[in-house]
């Protein structure tokens, strides 16, 4: 079974400091602009119990350089095609490897599916909207909890 998902890791330390209350002699009224959002990358991995696929960075190229992207299904079926596919018929494994990935909208994304379906066919795909669901709900986790 190869377990898949994607994690994001903040490239900057921050703290939650919504609740510290600070004592200062200067004006308490003064304002400092913080990003809404620290940044971080986003990064994909596979593994069975025998290797792992990845680790596969997801960003863009923007105007001043090298952007960490939201994962879409577009994005999402390219790195399949590109990355994780040739991965696999490399190893020679496409044809008994279980593909299991949870029900995130680009993990249900009709061209996913459609791809998955052509390499792994209906009964070996772990997923939202194929015959073996992962119940959004199960109290299991996914290995990839413990260790993206």
């Amino acid at each position: 079974m190869l377990w898949t998902d994607e994690a994001h890791f903040h490239l900057q330390c921050s703290a939650n400091t919504q609740n510290c209350i600070i004592w200062a002699r200067d004006n308490p009224f003064q304002m400092q602009p913080l990003p809404l959002h620290s940044q971080k990358v986003t990064v994909w991995c596979g593994f069975t119990a025998a290797f792992i696929i990845g680790l596969f960075f997801s960003e863009e190229i923007g105007p001043s350089g090298p952007a960490t992207c939201a994962i879409s299904g577009t994005s999402y079926e390219s790195l399949l095609k590109s990355q994780l596919i040739p991965a696999l018929q490399q190893r020679g494994c496409v044809d008994s490897t279980i593909f299991m990935q949870d029900g995130a909208p680009p993990h249900i994304a009709t061209p996913v599916k459609q791809l998955l379906n052509l390499h792994f066919g209906d009964e070996r795909i772990i997923s939202r909207y194929f015959p073996t669901a992962w119940s959004q709900l199960s109290p299991d986790l996914n290995p990839c909890d413990f260790w993206l």
